[in-house]
C-alpha cells in the first residue's frame, strides 16, 4: 500500500512567519516572500545567498564532474578547506559568506592536484 503524502506548501519565511507565494518561473517553480526566494523544498534566502550558491557550485562542481576526484573526495576536501564537517557541506545549506570562500577553495584544491597529480588517490585530504 503506498502512502499518501501530501504537497510541500512551501517554505515558511523567516522574515514574516507566512507561507512564500508560489510563482512559475523559465527555471521552474520559485517561492517568494520578504525580498526572499527558494527553489523546491528549500529553506528561503536572499538573492545574494542564491548568487554565491551559483557562483560556488560553477568553481567547484568540475573538481568532481571532470573526473579530478570523486565527488565524495572533493567535498571533504572543500570541508576541510572551509573548517565543515562532510555532512554539512552541501551547496543549499550554505550561508552567502561561506558560498563566497568556495571559488578560493576550488582553486586551492585544484592547484593541489596540479602540484601532485598522483596524489588524488592518496588518503585524504
Amino acid at each position: 500500500m503506498e502512502r499518501a503524502t501530501k504537497p510541500y506548501p512551501g517554505p515558511t519565511c523567516p522574515r514574516c512567519g507566512q507561507i512564500a507565494a508560489l510563482s512559475k518561473t523559465p527555471h521552474g517553480p520559485r517561492y517568494d516572500c520578504c525580498g526572499l526566494r527558494a527553489w523546491g523544498e528549500k529553506p528561503l534566502v536572499t538573492r545574494g545567498t542564491l548568487r554565491a550558491r551559483s557562483a560556488a557550485h560553477a568553481a567547484f562542481d568540475p573538481i568532481w564532474k571532470e573526473g579530478h576526484l570523486s565527488r565524495d573526495q572533493a567535498y571533504r576536501r572543500l570541508g576541510a578547506f572551509l573548517g565543515l564537517r562532510s555532512r554539512e557541506m552541501h551547496m543549499a545549506q550554505l550561508d552567502e559568506a561561506t558560498a563566497l570562500r568556495v571559488p578560493e577553495a576550488a582553486a586551492a584544491i585544484m592547484a593541489a592536484l596540479d602540484r601532485d597529480p598522483v596524489g588524488k588517490a592518496s588518503s585524504e585530504p
